[in-house]
């Protein structure tokens, strides 16, 4: 009797061992990498993206190793920014990508890291190389720095903006810029040339997958739950189309005048964007939601969807700030005057004229477009007022007046009382002196 007492202890004790060891293999099996293997814990550190599968490649006789061992990696991670910091002031690049690489390895999921490495080497270790090639290599590796914090850390779109930013604003606007575009298409430190495709997989232009990358950070902060602490909301938004606005825009800046249907084509899928994606979405407001693209029939529906408690006043208000705030009115009527043929064809003359005068010296041809590009250049501002306003364009503007007069003089001509856009010249006293000083600087005369 007692040995079968002993033998159902052992079994109760079986059974019980079973039923503990039931909810650690449920919540606490590995997994293999997949996104629904294991435990419902390995499913949850799939989900949120915190698991973790290797310290990175530190020392293993390091200081820096003995702290990740006594669980201060954040202690770690500060000793390896340190390192960074004197290894970029030492230019021991090898040792940087190395160093920072740990980093990352150690503190995955800290956004900081990857904002700020990435920006460090994209914009201020590229800076310390004498070769434009060299210096390019690094903004690509800040880039695909980014690109892979965006891949690990997909619930933080700030990550996709700021890759957006390197590919758009650091290769289309650097002093290099010229250069960088084309090495974004025919990368020469990669063997048999080309686009690199670990930041340029289908052969775009800079600004259209700097636009992809925008529209990815877009999706992401769509999502339930997530926010970003980069802009105000409504200019977070405009990335996409600002991007898009940048790529017609260089065909002007560049003077790629030879393909004038590709240029409107770029300015109308700019202006349709505007108005369908970012002019009509809805954006919240002390007084409910609006769009950008408004109108009282809009606003009116929207009043009555929150159950009007909210005034159709108070909504034009806001639609007004947000519209301020974002410049909004002037996008979108600059979008729809550079569709137009003659402002690329204003454009187009300005440009060349420039280059006829600067390039050969050709002072009757230069004089002849520049007059032409000034009298659409005043016909466009009679018919849309605001654009005095933008600085870019009246700056082209107040530059083609003094290279037309610039070529004037050099065939001994008297600058005339009445001239095109004589009255935007008169207006802008300071600015169009600053602009004949530099021409003064740059060519004489």
């Amino acid at each position: 009797m007692n040995r079968i007492s002993s033998q159902q202890r052992k079994l109760v004790y079986l059974i019980a061992m079973g039923l503990l060891l039931a909810p650690i293999v449920y919540f606490g099996a590995p997994g293999d990498g997949s996104d629904d293997s294991g435990g419902q814990l390995s499913q949850l550190r799939s989900e949120y993206d915190l698991g973790e599968t290797s310290l990175g490649n530190v020392d293993p006789a390091s200081a820096t190793m003995n702290l990740v061992l006594l669980g201060l990696r954040g202690i770690a991670s500060n000793m390896l920014w340190g390192q960074a910091v004197e290894q970029k002031d030492q230019k021991d690049w090898a040792g940087l990508r190395a160093t920072v690489d740990s980093i990352v390895l150690l503190q995955p999921h800290f956004k900081q890291v990857w904002e700020f490495q990435g920006w460090n080497l994209a914009y201020n270790v590229s800076a310390e190389w004498d070769g434009v090639a060299d210096r390019y290599e690094w903004v690509k590796e800040g880039a695909k720095f980014m690109i892979k914090g965006s891949d690990r850390n997909q619930k933080y779109p700030e990550l996709s903006w700021e890759t957006g930013r390197i590919l758009g604003q650091k290769i289309g606007r650097a002093d290099e810029k010229k250069y960088f575009r084309e090495y974004f298409l025919d990368d020469p430190n990669r063997e048999g040339g080309g686009p690199d495709p670990d930041v340029n997989p289908d052969g775009k232009d800079n600004y259209l997958a700097a636009k992809d990358w925008f529209v990815r950070a877009n999706e992401v902060e769509d999502q339930p739950g997530i926010s970003q602490s980069r802009l105000a909301r409504v200019l977070f938004r405009s990335y996409p189309v600002r991007s898009q606005i940048d790529y017609a825009d260089t065909f002007q800046s560049e003077g790629k005048f030879d393909e004038i249907e590709r240029i409107r084509e770029a300015w109308e899928v700019a202006s349709t964007e505007l108005r369908n994606d970012w002019g009509s979405e809805r954006f919240m407001t002390p007084a409910g939601a609006i769009v950008l693209e408004a109108n009282d029939e809009i606003l009116e529906a929207i009043v009555k969807e929150e159950g009007e408690r909210f005034s159709l006043a108070e909504k034009r208000e806001w639609v007004n700030r947000r519209q301020n705030m974002s410049n909004y009115r002037y996008w979108r009527l600059r979008c729809q005057v550079e569709s137009e043929e003659k402002t690329i064809n204003a454009h187009r003359n300005l440009f060349l004229g420039k280059r006829a005068l600067i390039d050969r010296g050709d002072v009757v041809e230069a004089e002849r477009l520049l007059t032409e590009g000034m009298v659409a250049m005043e016909e466009i501002l009679s018919e849309w007022p605001e654009l005095e306003q933008e600085d870019n364009f009246r700056e082209e503007c107040l530059k083609a007046v003094v290279l037309w007069r610039g070529a004037k003089q050099a065939q001994g001509k008297e600058v005339p009382v009445d001239f095109p856009l004589k009255n935007l010249w008169g207006s802008y006293p300071v600015e169009a002196a600053e602009y004949t000083e530099l021409f003064r600087t740059l060519y004489g005369g």
